[in-house]
């Protein structure tokens, strides 16, 4: 009489022990972080001189039951360039730095044990500085020797949104590889101003420029992704 209570029950403790490892996750996270602009940054002085790809250096996505999920991107960049000009004392001086947000959703349309093809819809705004500053000495016969300075800033803010497919592809239990390709709409809005000095003279000049853009990105940015 026991034994025939013992087995129904041993039956459905392992149904319920297979049950429970098919669940999935109600929350599950990934960090992804740009090799591509990892292994420029570490080659190369001049990182944003190569083929364009997503401006994101490190990503986090939030998935609620492995389907739905919310996404949030950000880039930091700068550089510093000082250029040696022949018979001048002072070096030619660049600075360039650049901020890249995106905030946005996604939905795993399909997956199997190791791909994961996701929808994802994007809110993305940019912000870009450039100041460059040229010193020359110049002499008008019979006046002294004066510096010349030349310094253009050109300030650049962007919004808009983007909308794409990401491909992601599992290597170990909690590491994968990610690319993903958006089509992304901005509209931008450049502050330029150019401030001449010579001598105690200052002349200052400024314009403003609006450019509204569309552009595909190819699957060149790869990302390493951390699962958990």
């Amino acid at each position: 009489m026991k034994l025939k209570l013992f087995i129904p029950l041993f039956i459905y403790c392992i149904n319920a022990s297979a049950q429970d490892s098919l669940k999935v996750k109600k929350f599950s996270h990934d960090i992804g972080f740009n090799t591509v602009l990892l292994v420029k940054q570490l080659s190369s002085n001049n990182p944003s001189s190569t083929l364009a790809q997503l401006p994101y250096s490190i990503f986090y996505n939030l998935y609620y039951k492995d389907k739905i999920g919310f996404r949030l991107g950000v880039g930091l960049s700068t550089l510093h360039t000082e250029t040696a000009i022949e018979g001048q004392t002072n070096n030619r001086v660049s600075n360039n730095s650049s901020t890249n947000f995106r905030l946005g959703a996604s939905y795993n349309i399909v997956k199997t044990k190791r791909l994961t093809c996701m929808g994802y819809l994007d809110v993305i705004t940019s912000s870009t500085k450039l100041t460059a500053t040229n010193t020359t000495t110049v002499q008008t016969f019979p006046n002294p020797i004066e510096n010349l300075k030349t310094e253009s800033i050109d300030k650049t803010q962007g919004f808009g949104g983007e909308v794409g497919v990401g491909l992601k592809f599992q290597l170990l239990k909690h590491l994968s590889i990610y690319t993903e390709v958006p089509l992304v709409f901005q509209a931008k809005n450049t502050a330029s101003q150019v401030t001449i000095t010579n001598g105690g003279i200052i002349d200052k000049t400024k314009s403003t420029a609006y450019e509204n853009s569309f552009q595909i990105i190819l699957p060149t940015t790869l990302y390493l992704v951390l699962t958990f």
